[in-house]
């Protein structure tokens, strides 16, 4: 087979020269790759080509299908002229993006391999293909390619014996996983760590898809020997290796890996173990009663007392509509009776409100406990970070900048973008309850911000809640409507890294 380079029309940007073009949503923007066109030609209208149609269509109207995966077979009149095909999205991917990529490619191959008999095209998010013969549950590395990151990387002979080591496991994970998708990641020192990924079609048996994932590791020296960052792909499985975080954080609830109009319940806590009496329990519903009508009431922010004895408030996120709020708090309020009901503490988090009540008054209090993390963390030692890791020093740095201008705010909510290279958008949102000063709701987000392990995360994605405040980041956008871009905070870098390709047809 002939091998030959290709340079894509795209470049890398390091982590510290940041764009400054208008702002994009990146979470709904599918990274196209590569396409191949094989297997010889039909003709234009015939009923081979008239199938490919019907598939493509089939395969886009069925997105993102189950866990991002979906196969299908147009069966004719004449059984040569059956197309077989399939999509599979990437095992991080949220829905909305993997049905937009999904469309995205098949609305692709319909342009560009119009007459080919079989074809596979990938982005960053997915995978799609077809064929005139049926290659479910079938192994195939053909064609392949490699995408590498074009700086070298120091000490090359331990970085890929870790490099391998630590891919070896990921693909032992993903083989015996129901996706056939898992990620992995490890030190290369004290203020750097390695990110891996691998995945196969989910119709492989974990036989198949380890023997696979096999031999696409296999071809990482073919691709990518000593070099910082690099993949390759086959039409039934891939892996790729970074030194950045570059896949989704799944350490919180499904449904709220993506925008979501269904408030999603993230935790509780009740802070005491001291039960309370009748009249308090009484109190109690009453505050409560008071916290869900005021939200009925089109509020976003509320606080009160009963008899000096119950205090309560609740908080919606500042991008929701009324409606929204009011479900939550509806929720909350029904939640945390149950839960937190005879004790004289509670308090409550979903994904799109915050609610506490106490036997104490809290109002204008920073109160920073109980706290819930949901952020994915290695277990390696601690160490200092300023200035060690350009990259997680970047997004502190824009937090902090975040935390100024939620404390400036009347709302005490905020939300903003950071283009980190020219395929990943980091997202930001920040909030305080609004009986804060504006002091201590920049103390507080400050010491969310101060306190994240930031070189020892294993993704690029989380939230820390606190009872006066809370952040959250994604690599995808979370919130309603949009926001300014920022720029980097770090000066620009002269030698920015490219991005090269490698074909194998």
């Amino acid at each position: 087979m002939a091998s030959y380079k290709i340079l894509f029309l795209f470049i890398l940007l390091s982590f510290l020269n940041f764009a400054t073009t208008e702002a994009q949503d990146q979470s709904s923007t599918p990274v196209y790759i590569y396409h191949n066109c094989s297997g010889g030609n039909t003709t234009a209208n015939s009923a081979f080509q008239i199938n490919v149609r019907t598939l493509l269509s089939s395969l886009s109207s069925n997105a993102p299908g189950d866990n991002g995966f979906y196969n299908t077979t147009v069966p004719p009149e004449n059984p040569s002229d059956s197309v077989f095909g399939l999509f599979m999205c990437r095992g991080d991917v949220p829905p909305q993006l993997c049905q937009q990529c999904v469309q995205n490619a098949t609305q692709r191959l319909r342009s560009m391999c119009s007459l080919s008999i079989q074809a596979v095209i990938w982005y960053d998010e997915c995978t799609v293909r077809y064929s005139n013969r049926s290659f479910f549950s079938t192994v195939d590395t053909r064609p392949r390619v490699g995408l590498l990151n074009t700086a070298n990387i120091s000490n090359q002979e331990s970085f890929m014996r870790l490099m391998f080591s630590t891919i070896n496991k990921t693909a032992d994970e993903a083989a015996t996983n129901d996706k056939k998708f898992a990620t992995r990641q490890t030190n290369i020192s004290e203020f750097q760590n390695l990110y891996c990924l691998a995945q196969c079609t989910p119709d492989l048996s974990p036989l198949d898809c380890r023997s696979c994932l096999s031999k696409v590791i296999g071809d990482l020296s073919w691709c990518c020997e000593g070099k910082q960052g690099g993949r390759v792909l086959y039409p039934s499985c891939n892996v790729r290796y970074e030194l950045y975080p570059f896949y989704r954080s799944t350490n919180y609830p499904d449904a709220d890996s993506q925008f979501s109009e269904d408030p999603t319940y993230l935790n509780h806590s009740c802070p005491t173990n001291v039960t309370v009496g009748s009249t308090f329990q009484m109190y109690l519903k009453t505050l409560l009663f008071y916290l869900s009508s005021n939200a009925t009431n089109g509020k976003k922010y509320y606080e009160d007392n009963v008899e000096q004895t119950v205090y309560g408030l609740f908080m919606c996120r500042g991008d929701l509509p009324s409606q929204l709020c009011q479900q939550c708090v509806l929720n909350a309020t029904h939640r945390i009776s149950s839960v937190c009901n005879s004790l004289q503490e509670g308090i409550i988090w979903y994904s799109h409100c915050m609610l506490r009540y106490s036997n104490r008054n809290f109002f204008s209090e920073l109160e920073e406990s109980p706290k819930t993390d949901m952020l994915s963390v290695t277990t390696s030692s601690t160490g200092p970070i300023p200035g060690q890791n350009f990259f997680t020093y970047t997004l502190s740095d824009t937090i902090v900048k975040l935390a100024q201008e939620a404390g400036d705010t009347t709302e005490r909510y905020v939300t903003k973008s950071l283009k980190l290279t020219d395929l990943q958008t980091l997202y930001t949102l920040a909030q305080c309850t609004q009986d804060l000063s504006s002091d201590g709701c920049k103390k507080c987000l400050e010491d969310i911000n101060g306190k994240i392990p930031w070189f020892r995360l294993g993704s690029v994605g989380g939230r820390v809640l606190y009872p006066s405040c809370n952040l959250r980041f994604e690599l995808f956008q979370f919130y309603r409507g949009s926001d300014e871009e920022t720029q980097s905070p770090m000066p620009a870098n002269p030698s920015t890294p490219g991005l090269q390709g490698k074909v194998d047809k």
